[in-house]
């Protein structure tokens, strides 16, 4: 290789690629360039092609290292730059495919695979969770792997193939061999990194631990990850080391399970991973990477015994409880069921269905870890989450804030799982009282504080001038119509992932949509009065239906609708949905007392009046009783307590 001192010259990938193979660590992240990134990578090559400048071009800076110098000499880990030199292999590859076979041998020889016949290396390997997938798909011509994607980055390393092809295709136009010697002259030769290469480990680690800090756009929890290599590498600690690499990969791929893999959703992971472990405030778990370099001290560590095997310890204890955390994450995400007891499936599958999680993940994170080999304890707490997300979080109008009362929770959460629960709890007058017990307790206060039962049950009414109110924009309907189902009928199961799709991913025969009984644009230009506006917004006129009914309703009338919807049970027309089959029912028996009567302004209002109110009142009474916190630990105390707090004030 060219010498490659840091910032003496310009290396081109001819030099770069010269005899040298090149490891991506499994502890990197994988590939992460989104389709954005490969374009402007392929837009500077172009406008260096179009230029006809003969100079090199700075590409970026490539940070290597050599573990065993004495030993393989030619053999380089990549520290920085893996996604610049991932994208540049994929591209050399798709170049490749365009060659006559004679130059190609060579050049496949140069930067893609060596060695001969059964015995070929990769010039580039990557990591290990997606070293098999780059070798099998994305760096060769076969069409033959099996190999799938299991992975964000084996997605990204796709796109970015596929980007590269099409961009290939644009480029050659009509003079396809003069246009390659251009665009493999630009590649090999114009191209120019600043190549650094430090020879020793702790080196390394320095470099590394100064690269997260710089400004490249790396998630916090590859930063984090990243920060325990360094961690592992400072505290010279190669079993640590070994464990945060297998770590990791898990930790990735039950991420990916759960399809949690956006920067946000890996932010928002490790936030709840920092507040229950490190009982960190709702502030402090906004900045996991600084708290973790807060919380171990290498500084003590390297230098004393006893201090240094604390660290690795707590180190390693940590990875060990993200592992759980990802695992549980797939549990409840991505339906990996394996080993779980039947009894908690469906409280995982309700908890699924519900919408909003940010303020009870610590909390679901705490008892499935802490609990999970305790499967009838833990359903019980998370049913009583489900029951306090439901009416703090998604019932109507309840608390003005999103996040009203999460730091609360992280605490109780964090609490509870470093078993400090039962602290504070010495005015209930019991002799005994279990960690569970004192956590039920916190929890039932908190719901009940935020959501008394005369507030719940008002959350479903509707106040006739609010103008501007609706039940359709609420965004809780779909869960709690498929509950309110799913108690209708108890013996058959309501696959609750039918309410978590949007239109576009649903089919016909598995979507379930809202639809008005008295729709809105029904009679618009009879029935425009505020009263009658006031009817089609309560939740009474509300039902789950097939979408296939549902589009051949459209905006029928209701007696139109109730005809179609009670029509002979064979029909394919007729929903199986029960609650829907007891609209029908009150409809027709209203239509029919009403049927004397000239359809005149208040005919379809007087209809919707009667339907609502029978249909709200199931509704309520429904809700008071699936999502009531009676059955848990301090019920009775707790609402004499908030009582006299409320008299007191």
């Amino acid at each position: 290789m060219a010498d490659l001192s840091f910032g003496t010259q310009l290396v081109t990938l001819r030099d770069i690629f010269n005899e040298q193979f090149f490891i991506v660590p499994d502890y990197q992240r994988g590939y992460a360039w989104e389709k954005k990134q490969v374009e402007e990578l392929l837009n500077d090559i172009k406008h260096l092609m179009d230029d006809g400048v003969n100079v090199k071009h700075y590409t970026g800076t490539i940070v290597l290292s050599q573990p065993q110098p004495d030993n393989i000499s030619n053999e380089y880990h990549v520290v920085d730059g893996q996604q610049r030199l991932t994208t540049l292999s994929i591209l050399l590859h798709v170049l490749s495919t365009h060659l006559s076979d004679e130059e190609k041998s060579r050049f496949v020889k140069k930067y893609l695979w060596r060695g001969g016949v059964g015995s070929e290396r990769a010039v580039l390997t990557l990591n290990k969770d997606t070293k098999q997938y780059f070798e099998n798909v994305v760096i060769t011509e076969h069409q033959s792997s099996t190999e799938l994607a299991t992975l964000e980055a084996h997605n990204r390393l796709f796109e970015c193939k596929q980007v590269i092809k099409k961009w290939f295709v644009a480029e050659l136009g009509g003079a396809p061999l003069e246009r390659i010697k251009t665009i493999r002259n630009t590649i090999e030769n114009e191209l120019g990194f600043l190549v650094y290469a430090p020879k020793e480990d702790d080196e390394t680690g320095v470099m590394f631990e100064v690269i997260n800090n710089r400004g490249k756009g790396l998630s916090e929890l590859e930063k984090v990850k990243n920060y325990l290599i360094y961690c592992s590498v400072k505290l010279k600690a190669k079993a640590l080391r070994t464990k945060i690499d297998n770590g990791w990969s898990e930790i990735l791929f039950n991420l990916n399970t759960a399809k949690k893999t956006f920067t946000e959703d890996e932010a928002a992971f490790l936030r709840y991973c920092v507040t229950v472990y490190f009982s960190a405030s709702k502030n402090e778990g906004q900045y996991g990477y600084k708290l973790i370099k807060e919380r171990f001290n290498l500084d003590a560590a390297i230098y004393d015994a006893e201090k240094r095997n604390a660290v690795v310890q707590a180190l390693e204890a940590f990875v060990e409880f993200m592992k759980h955390a990802a695992l549980w994450y797939a549990r409840l995400y991505g339906r990996v069921h394996n080993g779980l007891s039947s009894e908690l499936l469906p409280v995982l599958d309700k908890l699924r269905g519900q919408e909003r999680h940010a303020s009870i993940m610590p909390l679901f994170l705490a008892l499935t870890i802490k609990l999970g080999e305790r499967p009838k304890e833990l359903t019980r707490l998370l049913n009583l989450v489900e029951i306090l997300n439901f009416r703090v979080y998604m019932a109507k109008g309840i608390t003005p804030r999103n996040d009203t009362g999460q730091a609360e929770l992280f605490a109780h959460a964090a609490q509870y799982f470093h078993n400090q629960g039962v602290n504070g709890l010495s005015k209930i007058k019991l002799a005994i009282y279990t960690e569970e017990q004192a956590l039920e307790y916190r929890l039932v206060y908190f719901t009940q504080f935020h959501s008394p039962e005369i507030k719940f049950k008002q959350s479903f009414m509707l106040e006739q001038d609010a103008y501007d109110d609706d039940f359709y924009a609420w965004s809780g309907i779909r869960y709690f119509l498929m509950n309110y189902e799913a108690y209708l009928q108890p013996n058959r199961t309501i696959d609750i992932d039918k309410i978590l799709k949007t239109r576009a991913e649903g089919k016909s025969a598995d979507y379930y949509s809202v639809e008005h009984v008295w729709a809105t644009n029904n009679r618009s230009e009879d029935n425009s009065r505020a009263q009658d506006r006031f009817q089609k917004r309560r939740l009474g006129n509300f039902t789950l239906l097939e979408l296939r009914i549902n589009s051949q309703l459209k905006h029928g009338a209701i007696s139109e609708k109730i005809d179609k919807l009670c029509e002979n049970k064979a029909s394919p027309d007729v929903s199986h949905l029960v609650h829907v089959k007891k609209m029908c029912e009150d409809g027709r028996a209203t239509i029919k007392e009403l049927g004397v009567r000239r359809k005149g302004k208040d005919y379809y209002r007087d209809i919707s009046k009667f339907l609502n109110d029978k249909q709200e009142k199931r509704y309520i009474d429904f809700a008071t009783r699936r999502w009531s916190t009676q059955d848990y630990f301090g019920y009775k105390h707790i609402l004499a307590r908030i009582k006299s707090e409320l008299i007191s004030d």
